[in-house]
């Protein structure tokens, strides 16, 4: 990422330091800079320009924490304890409280440091002078997750390291950069066997407690990249005229453009229409709504199978909403409410069920299914 952004920028537009010691005594020179990347944390944007946007990369914390300890066994540069890891096993270091001291939710600090900068660099002269060993992130309050995802949320460009793609085609067209035909992966080992799969027990239950504000912040990251492709999409539907967004209550044809996803082609018997999910155990629909109105939806179904309390849940925009499950017409009917609130400033709405699980119904459809959808109808219910 840092090869590809700095071909972004001409030479003295790309700022030299990575590490926050480099910029020390020349913190009023980063606000001058189209380019300022590196090792730094959230706090280190209180030098740079307002006008600054800024990206962030997180990798699976588990295989995140693995890699920067077996790099402090074999790389005599990555941190002054490789000298006492570099005989030990991953198993030893995962149980030496000094060699994981700095392994502790890593991502999550960078996201939660929040110590005036001025302090920071008072801090690392300080140690310079001395000749001591300082880290910018010294002095800092341990990291919460609510913290930490508040920070990730305010950032432009959030990404995955294991889906560098999705990321880097936001950022080409939001900032006008040059579209990459190809992302090279400096330590690519396509054919190397998961290491996490070779571990015990015992050592992945250390490894996860270190990553235990981290995993949650990852999941978080996921569903916030996957919300705003969402949104993105649904302004572009809308923008072209292709979803219109409805005035009041509503009901969608099933007959016609499903919007979501997980839905099966429709069946129809005289004028009776259905849709079957799956064949995965999600659906989901999407629809733009009043961003100050509420709704309630009533879905009528069918299954394959025995259906009871708990069989189908949902959330609305990743936050869980109750289902109320009724027996109807020889099938079921779930309501659940749509808050205003829920809705976001354009209204766009992912509502995602879970069915738990799809069937293979008889030995002549290959299909896994899992809920037959008869009708689909959303009532406004006003402000």
């Amino acid at each position: 990422m840092r090869l590809y952004l700095s071909g972004q920028y001409s030479a003295e537009d790309v700022c030299p330091a990575s590490i926050w010691q480099d910029i020390l005594g020349r913190e009023d020179t980063l606000k001058g800079y189209g380019l300022v990347q590196g090792h730094f944390r959230y706090n280190l944007r209180e030098l740079l320009s307002d006008r600054m946007r800024s990206l962030v990369i997180l990798r699976e914390p588990l295989h995140r924490t693995l890699s920067a300890l077996r790099h402090l066994q074999s790389d005599p540069k990555f941190d002054r304890l490789h000298q006492v890891a570099k005989s030990m096993t991953i198993s030893e270091i995962l149980r030496h409280p000094v060699l994981v001291r700095n392994q502790h939710n890593v991502q999550a600090r960078f996201l939660c440091a929040s110590r005036p900068a001025a302090a920071v660099s008072a801090d690392l002269l300080r140690a310079r002078a001395t000749n001591t060993v300082a880290d910018a992130g010294d002095g800092e309050a341990p990291p919460t997750l609510r913290l930490a995802q508040d920070r990730l949320a305010s950032i432009a460009f959030v990404g995955l390291t294991e889906e560098i793609g999705s990321v880097l085609s936001d950022m080409v067209r939001a900032m006008n950069y040059h579209p990459p035909s190809c992302v090279p992966r400096g330590t690519e080992e396509p054919e190397r066997r998961d290491p996490l799969e070779d571990m015990s027990a015992e050592d992945l239950d250390l490894l996860r407690r270190l990553n235990d504000v981290d995993l949650p912040l990852y999941e978080y990251a996921s569903r916030l990249i996957q919300r705003r492709g969402f949104v993105q999409s649904m302004r572009a539907l809308v923008g072209s005229g292709i979803y219109e967004v409805p005035s009041g209550s509503f009901e969608i044809a099933l007959t016609d453009i499903m919007p979501g996803s997980g839905w099966y082609p429709t069946e129809q018997e005289g004028e009776t229409a259905w849709r079957w999910t799956g064949p995965g155990r999600h659906f989901s629909i999407d629809v733009p709504l009043q961003p100050d109105k509420s709704y309630r939806l009533h879905m009528s179904f069918g299954s394959a199978g025995p259906f009871g309390p708990g069989d189908l849940t949902a959330e609305v925009n990743d936050v869980p909403v109750d289902c109320e499950i009724e027996v109807e017409d020889a099938g079921y009917r779930c309501d659940l409410v749509i808050a205003k609130e829920m809705l976001g400033a354009e209204g766009f709405c992912c509502i995602r069920f879970d069915t738990g699980g799809t069937m293979q119904v008889s030995a002549d459809d290959n299909r896994r299914l899992g809920v037959a959808v008869r009708r689909v109808v959303f009532d406004c219910l006003g402000s």
